[in-house]
């Protein structure tokens, strides 16, 4: 569903590629050349964009890189409106509508419009009826929870069709979110809004959801939601699991690559009864369950009566180790 959506989106800008864009940019005529890539670097006035994602936490761009990266323009943001060329962070996939090309390596040349590329493959993506990457969102919380720069985009897919990209930034101490809603036809936004919010916190709801959710933030209500997850799609995010460990005080009693045995131990954490523990009494957790993942280290408090704890939800999982 979600990648029929995306393909509807595609069609219809590679459509209306001849007429005026607006979306966050500055309204001009003559567009001849459209690029589809990675932010590699943003300078003062310009940014690079390279054809292959190269790692977010390199902040230099050599030319020496080029076989990694692929096709390179160094594009001028004169004519980009401020706020979408102050949004653009690197790493993430955008779609460049410019002018010609000088010949160089990089090349370089001016953009006449920047719209924001749905990228499965890092963005978490949450749409009606399905949500992919809830990973990002893990690998996002550990580095905040270690007081560790870090940076997430989400998006949301309209019902309509229509994407709503989310920037999360969080440096010094503090949430920095840059919301790009101008390419949702049912809102009349035409630059990207930011907030600042010291606080995120996660609880579970009523009808078996996680929330998180941003709080002290200086919009209106205070508080700015990053999603609302089903509890078994978050409690363990969709990985690669190739190992699992049962630390109990400070003895191993399970480190297992065994398929059946780490299938066993998720499904029954996914499966278990969650309770909230904001309200309630409980005993510390005796030891832990680590799942070592792909993309992300899963750390789990257990108790030896079979429970486990994660996002402030306590798990009847009737997980017991001799």
């Amino acid at each position: 569903m979600l990648k029929n959506v995306l393909g509807i989106i595609t069609l219809l800008f590679v459509t209306a590629c001849g007429t005026n864009l607006d979306n966050g940019n500055k309204i001009q005529d003559d567009v001849q050349n459209v690029m589809e890539g990675y932010v590699a670097n943003i300078g003062d006035n310009s940014v690079l964009v390279v054809e292959n994602r190269l790692d977010p936490s390199i902040s230099e761009f050599h030319p020496e890189q080029h076989e990694e990266a692929g096709n390179a323009i160094s594009f001028s943001l004169d004519d980009i409106e401020d706020s979408m060329a102050d949004s653009l962070m690197r790493g993430e996939k955008i779609q460049v509508t410019h002018g010609a090309v000088a010949e160089s390596y990089p090349g370089q040349s001016s953009a006449i419009a920047i719209k924001r590329i749905v990228d499965e493959e890092h963005d978490m993506v949450i749409a009606p009826d399905e949500t992919v990457n809830l990973v990002a969102l893990e690998q996002f919380i550990q580095k905040t929870e270690n007081n560790e720069e870090a940076t997430m985009r989400g998006v949301n897919i309209t019902v309509e069709g229509s994407s709503v990209f989310d920037t999360y930034i969080f440096q010094n101490g503090e949430y920095t979110v840059k919301a790009d809603a101008t390419q949702d036809n049912f809102v009349e936004v035409e630059t990207i809004s930011e907030v600042s919010c010291p606080q995120l916190e996660y609880y579970l709801t009523d009808d078996q959801h996680i929330m998180f959710e941003l709080t002290g933030c200086d919009n209106n209500t205070g508080v700015l939601t990053i999603a609302n997850l089903p509890f078994k799609d978050m409690i363990v995010p969709e990985d690669i699991y190739h190992r699992v460990e049962v630390i109990v005080g400070e003895e191993v009693v399970l480190d297992t690559t065994d398929e059946s045995e780490k299938e066993e131990i998720i499904t029954n954490i996914r499966e278990g009864t969650p309770q909230s523990v904001m309200t309630m009494t409980m005993m510390a957790p005796e030891g832990e369950i680590i799942l070592y993942g792909k993309q992300a280290i899963i750390h789990i408090d257990y108790q030896e009566v079979g429970n486990v704890i994660r996002y402030n939800t306590l798990v009847e999982a009737g997980l017991t180790f001799d």
